[in-house]
């Protein structure tokens, strides 16, 4: 497994291999936006979901927002440890919100949803502007340079 992990000028967190990347901007305590780019093969190992282990701790529950416009996919043991990891902290999770516009992502995204039993916890959006309404209201204050 060969990824990097830095510290962006804006305090954002990135995890970075050939063809992936996580980015994670902390809106505000117990609200994180995680940018979801390219294919993850698994070479991160459990890397995305420890990233937000200090999130959980200090701040639960903790609301997530998943941006994956730019995500060609996820291998299915990369799927089933999120699955796992959600169905594990879902009382410490207020709310997940997924935006993606890709069909294959968006089954991916309902599957991850329906296999971690988590019921409305995670809302799948193919539409941006619920999901940058939620996102507003989780954190009026947030800049984010989003994808419209």
């Amino acid at each position: 497994m060969s990824f990097k992990r830095e510290t962006l000028e804006d305090g954002s967190v990135r995890l970075s291999s050939e063809r992936c990347a996580y980015i994670y901007q902390r809106l505000r305590p117990g609200v994180v936006f995680i940018r979801f780019i390219g294919d993850d093969k698994g070479e991160f190992g459990e890397a995305p979901r420890d990233e937000l282990r200090e999130d959980l701790r200090r701040y639960a529950p903790i609301e997530l927002f998943f941006e994956m416009d730019e995500s060609t996919g996820a291998n299915l043991p990369v799927q089933e440890a999120w699955t796992e990891w959600f169905s594990t902290y879902r009382s410490e999770l207020k709310n997940v919100s997924v935006l993606t516009r890709s069909k294959f992502m968006h089954v991916s995204a309902e599957m991850v949803k329906l296999f971690s039993r988590t019921g409305e916890l995670i809302r799948v959006y193919l539409d941006p502007e619920p999901f940058l309404e939620a996102l507003q209201r989780a954190a009026p204050d947030a800049r984010l340079e989003t994808r419209k």
